[in-house]
Parts: structure tokens; C-alpha cells; sequence
């Protein structure tokens, strides 16, 4: 297995010449491995949330924001004239462009999840506009290929000092994964030639650099907050040589080099050994190297790279993460199985679960799963796209949270919709991608991994599969299958692992027990035929877990959503637009957060606090509503506990102590 990081000895020019004259070499590991299929393949169907926020995105949230106004920067930094005025937040300085690359990613998913054709022109428009600067800058820059909207400066100042600059490689992923789902779901040629133009530009700077510059400046582990964020743009870089080589381009493989640059061994060997490294490293920057080595042991079929991404996964999901399945207290990652009771930077308060960690792991599992498919893998996901992504959306107008406070008793602050802080534009993609992690598919095999109401075109197989519930609480998932012609098909569908009741299988008018234990996947093997159909009956249960670090305190769930108490909005601000941990304005007191609020946070009562049963009783015609006996001080109280999903605008608890009555 090849070392990762660069050899030393390798100077400068031999670095250039080995990025820009690679042959392409035998197909890419990735064809052996599982594949997701991808949003122009999965239509979000009926009432469920996700398609109501996708809908609320597509006809609201993304539609309203201006293009020119996000191309305006890039336009500037080309010097060329544009009527526009940029929008406010850090796409107007610190992460120039980095919306943009959002704004594309965003417009074209939609496209391919809805149909929605406005949203190819708007891309080919962003394109058009993009292609101009491109050229412009091409006859200033001593190299071809540039394109961003900050200054070159930027870059020159992270090479001569390692760190500084704001964070240049960060706002090019964006730009450049920006760039490839615009050729991959509009089809844009231009935006290809453009990214592959900009990695070659990238591969020309790291070949004037030494191996000491280049080390320097890719070391992310100092100052927790790094200078130079450069996370995701190693997985955009593995995704343009596949695009690339798909086309036919001679040396697509230069990028899938330039990409292994970014991937440093000071990171990969503790994970590989198995170490927890993570404590004061800065959560995001570190998740995206993650999941891009996923990508490239997927793409490469590097075992080392997959090695440790799988154990950093393992580490982030086994101690580093809340019950929403979020992580980070102010954008670090603190010790191991540091949950509820760490003090100073490590306790709940307004600088926990960072929207964008989230988005990106459940990027890092999407390439996991590829890798090496398991219900692991699919129970996070789960865990982290209802609780964390899906609660972070306000519902009626698509704000989202840079970070989500868990301390009991705390509240929500939410962006600015015209802002363009990072978890705007995370959170910008995020509805387009919803259908991502419901399917996977290898051969004839095809795993159901979420029961999202959904229509699949998996046409290798000439079936269109669809699945039907009331998300997420019908406790029946009815499935129907479209054939061209009859089909052999194994379908893998997930038992999720809070489904530990008694779990059925409806089909051909027969109904029979599934003995597949809860945590694994049920097998299903036929020849299927145009208008056959089955059900599965998987029963919701109410099922709660322990803090890491404190037995006492615990979090509830129902089947897959966690619960919170609606604690109302007793001395809150009169706004609470404008996020509390970055310091932006929240129109009242200072902080909202008068120590009162917190002293009135519910106690539960229960005959066993370990079963939750013996606490929370259904609320009759309410779904997913509960009830329990609590106390409030030395006051009896009873606690309503409601889907955190939908629980906004007000205080709420999602961590509760839980005392025997």
C-alpha cells in the first residue's frame, strides 16, 4: 500500500510532471464496489418532511436567491463589470465564492431530484458567468486555470506562511464540487473544462512548492481551528479524475493524484493503528479528509486510505457524538466520550453539533457504505438525517442553524436566509440530497436503507421501485414494483436496530414472521414482475440510551426520531434570527440564556429509568407525542415530549435526567 503523503525526495518539477502526464490506467476500484444512486435517479414521493422542506427549497428558500449577486464577487476579483450587489455574511470576504460553489451543487441536485428545468438554466447561467471570469483571469494568471473569487494573494500568503489567508483550498472545493454536479446532472461541458482547467492550476502551484511548504501548509493540527481548512477539495478532486476519465480525457489520473496531496499521514497513521487522535482537532475540516480518503480508497482501492476512515468513523460515532447525531462543542472535537457533563469549551451550550460536521458525515457514511456495506453504517445515518439535518430546517422558511445549543433548556438561533456563513451553504444542498442514502445498489442486489416514500429507477434491472408510508411514524412500508419484463432482484432491506418488536413480512397474500434480528437486513430473492408488491410491518418502539458520561441522563426516542420537551419561550429574545455562538445579532438581551431558564428543565420519573415504558405513555391521536410524570424543582409536572424535528422558536430539552420514583 503506497504511502499517501508525498515522498520527500520528490522535488518540485518530477511532482509536476508525474500530476500532468499520468496515464489513465484500468477502470477505477470504485466499479467493485456498491454504488448509491443518485438524486436524478429518486423521486421523493407524498407527505413526508423531507419532501415538504425539498419542496420549501425548490420553491422558496433556493429559488429566491439572486445568481448574479452570488456571481458578484467572482466578477470582482475578475475585474470585470457585473449590476449586482454580493450578499451579506462571509461569501462577502473571509470564504469568497464558497456560495457560489454551494449555489451550483444546490441548483443542479435539485434539478435531477425534481425535474425542475428552471434550475438547468439557472446552472447554465452560473456557468456562463463563471466561464467569463475564467477568461478573464486566464490572461493575468502566469498559469491558466484559475478560477475563485478571492485574489491569488490568498493562496500566496498560505504558501509562504502555512497558515493564513482566510481558508483558500475550503472555498475552491466548494467551487469545484460546484462545478462537477454541474456536469454530472445538467450535463455542462463548460463546467468540466473549467474544473479540470482549475486542478490543473492547483497541480502547477503545489509543483513550485517543497515538501517542507507542503507539509506546513496541509497541517491541520495546530491552533485547533486551522489555518488552512482545506477538508473536502481531495474528494472533489477524486470525483473530477472519475468524471474525467468517464469522458475519455487522456491522464485523468493527474487528478486523483493531486488528490493524495491533501491527504496527510500525521492523520491517517493513528487512525490506521486505531488511536483516538481526535481530541482538539477541528471537527470539519477533519471530517471531510475523512470521507474524501473514503472516496479515494473506493476510487484507487487503497486499503490503508479505507482503513481509516472506517476507524475514524467508529471513533466520531462511538464517542464523539450527541443523540441528535451531531458533534463538535465550539467546532472542536473534544476528549472521548465527552457528552454531557464537560465543562469550560466542552459542555452543552450555545457552540454544540455543527450543521456542516453533520453534512459531512453523512457524506463520509454514504462512502463507507460503498466501501463495505453494513446496518451500522445505515443506523447513523438515519440517527443523524432526521435529528440533526431534517431539525435543523425551520418549516415554514428554510433557515437553518450554524450550531444547535443541546443544553437543556436552550434555544435554536437561525441564520439569516440572505447570509452566507458555511452552514447557509451546507444547508443550501442539503434537501436537494435527501434521497441519497435510501438506496444502494450492486449487481442484482438492492438495499433499502431508509423508508422515506420514495420511487427508484433502477433501471440496470428495468424496475421502478416504489415505497409508501406516512413518514415517519406508519409502522407499514408498502412496497410495488414496475416491470418491463420479469426480473431476478435481491432486495436487502434494513431492520433498523430500534425495530426489536415483532417485525412482518406481507406478500403474496401471506403474512410471516421476519426473524432477521433488529441491526441487520432481510433478505428477499424472486423473480419480480410488473405489479407485484409487498409489505413490511416494522412496529415503533419508544427506546432511550445513556449519556456516555452520565448514566443518570438520557435521550428518547421513537423508531427513528428523537424526542425533546417543549419548555415555551420564557425570556427569549424577541428574534432569534442571527446565530448566538458566532456572535451575530439576536435582537434582545445579550444571550437569551438567563441561568432561570435553565433551573425550570423537567426531571423525568420513572419505575425503571432504564425502560422507558415505565415513563412515556402515547399521546392519543397525536403521533410521536408523549407524555411522563417529571418534577420542575420540588414541583410535580407533566412532561410532553414531541419529535425534535418539529419543535422551533421555543426552549426545549433533548437530554433528560431520569430518577426512580
Amino acid at each position: 500500500m503506497k504511502n499517501l503523503s508525498p515522498n520527500p525526495t520528490l522535488i518540485a518539477a518530477v511532482v509536476f510532471a508525474a500530476l500532468m502526464h499520468v496515464d489513465a490506467g484500468e477502470e477505477p476500484a470504485d466499479s467493485r464496489c456498491a454504488r448509491r444512486i443518485g438524486p436524478d435517479r429518486v423521486r421523493l414521493i407524498e407527505a413526508s418532511p423531507f419532501r415538504e422542506r425539498q419542496e420549501l427549497y425548490r420553491t422558496e428558500y433556493l429559488h429566491n436567491l439572486d445568481a448574479d449577486r452570488l456571481l458578484a464577487p467572482f466578477f470582482h476579483n475578475a475585474k470585470l463589470p457585473l449590476d449586482a450587489k454580493r450578499y451579506p455574511g462571509w461569501d462577502s470576504g473571509f470564504i469568497e465564492g464558497h456560495m457560489g460553489g454551494h449555489y451550483l451543487s444546490a441548483a443542479a441536485r435539485i434539478y435531477a431530484a425534481t425535474g425542475d428545468a428552471s434550475y438547468k438554466g439557472r446552472v447554465d447561467h452560473f456557468i456562463e458567468g463563471l466561464a467569463k471570469c475564467s477568461e478573464a483571469l486566464d490572461k493575468r494568471e502566469p498559469h491558466r486555470g484559475y478560477l475563485s473569487a478571492f485574489p491569488v494573494a490568498k493562496l500566496e500568503q498560505l504558501e509562504t506562511v502555512g497558515h493564513g489567508g482566510s481558508v483558500p483550498y475550503y472555498t475552491l472545493h466548494k467551487i469545484l464540487a460546484g462545478l462537477l454536479d454541474a456536469h454530472e446532472f445538467c450535463g455542462n461541458e463548460r463546467a468540466l473544462n473549467m474544473a479540470v482547467g482549475l486542478s490543473d492550476y492547483i497541480a502547477w502551484r503545489m509543483s513550485r512548492l517543497s515538501e517542507d511548504q507542503l507539509a506546513r501548509m496541509m497541517e491541520t493540527n495546530y491552533q485547533e481551528n486551522p489555518g488552512n481548512e482545506h477538508g473536502g477539495i481531495a474528494e472533489a478532486l477524486v470525483d473530477l479524475s472519475v468524471q474525467a476519465k468517464a469522458r475519455g480525457d487522456a491522464g485523468s489520473e493527474r487528478h486523483l493524484k493531486l488528490a493524495s496531496l491533501f491527504l496527510r499521514n500525521w492523520f491517517i497513521d493513528p487512525l490506521v493503528a486505531g488511536e483516538d487522535c481526535l481530541s482538539g482537532l477541528h471537527g470539519n475540516t477533519h471530517i471531510a479528509i475523512a470521507s474524501a480518503l473514503a472516496r479515494y480508497a473506493a476510487v484507487s482501492g487503497d486499503e490503508r486510505a479505507a482503513a481509516a476512515a472506517r476507524n475514524f468513523w467508529m471513533q466520531m460515532v462511538g464517542h464523539h457524538t450527541f443523540a441528535n447525531g451531531g458533534n463538535t462543542f465550539d467546532e472542536k472535537l473534544r476528549d472521548s466520550g465527552v457528552e454531557v457533563r464537560g465543562t469550560g469549551g466542552s459542555s452543552l451550550a450555545a457552540g454544540t453539533a455543527e450543521y456542516c460536521n453533520t453534512h459531512n458525515m453523512l457524506k463520509l457514511t454514504r462512502n463507507l457504505f460503498e466501501l463495505s456495506p453494513g446496518h451500522a453504517y445505515a443506523d447513523y445515518y438515519e440517527r443523524a438525517l432526521y435529528n440533526h439535518i431534517l431539525a435543523t430546517i425551520e418549516p415554514r422558511t428554510g433557515q437553518v442553524c450554524y450550531l444547535t445549543s443541546l443544553r437543556p433548556g436552550d434555544f435554536r438561533s437561525y441564520l439569516p436566509a440572505d447570509g452566507t456563513y458555511c452552514c447557509n451553504g451546507s444547508g443550501l444542498e442539503n434537501p436537494s440530497r435527501f434521497g441519497e442514502g435510501i438506496y444502494f445498489r450492486k449487481d442484482g442486489t438492492l438495499w433499502v436503507n431508509l423508508y422515506i416514500p420514495s420511487s427508484l429507477d433502477w433501471r440496470e434491472k428495468r424496475i421502478v421501485f416504489r415505497q409508501e408510508a406516512k413518514s415517519p411514524f406508519d409502522e407499514t412500508i408498502r412496497f410495488t414494483i414496475k416491470a418491463e419484463q420479469p426480473a431476478i432482484a435481491k432486495f436487502c432491506l434494513r431492520i433498523p436496530s430500534w425495530a426489536v418488536g415483532e417485525n412482518r413480512l406481507s406478500i403474496d397474500g401471506k403474512s410471516q414472521r421476519i426473524e432477521t434480528a433488529a441491526g441487520d437486513y432481510f433478505e428477499l430473492t424472486r423473480t419480480w414482475k410488473d405489479g407485484d408488491s409487498f409489505e413490511l410491518m416494522l412496529p415503533m418502539q419508544v427506546w432511550s440510551f445513556p449519556a456516555s458520561d452520565d448514566p443518570e441522563v438520557r435521550s428518547f426516542f421513537y423508531g427513528p426520531v428523537l424526542l425533546a420537551a417543549p419548555l415555551g419561550r420564557d425570556a427569549m429574545p424577541n428574534s432569534d434570527t442571527g446565530d448566538k455562538w458566532l456572535g451575530l445579532r439576536v435582537d434582545g438581551n445579550a444571550d437569551g440564556q438567563p441561568t432561570a431558564a435553565y433551573d425550570r428543565v423537567p426531571v423525568l420519573l420513572a419505575e425503571d429509568p432504564q425502560n422507558p415504558d415505565s415513563c412515556l405513555k402515547a399521546v392519543a391521536g397525536q403521533p410521536g407525542q408523549f407524555q411522563a410524570p417529571g418534577k420542575v424543582g420540588d414541583q410535580p409536572a407533566v412532561v410532553t415530549l414531541s419529535p425534535l424535528y418539529m419543535v422551533h422558536h421555543q426552549r426545549f430539552a433533548a437530554y433528560f435526567k431520569v430518577v426512580r420514583r
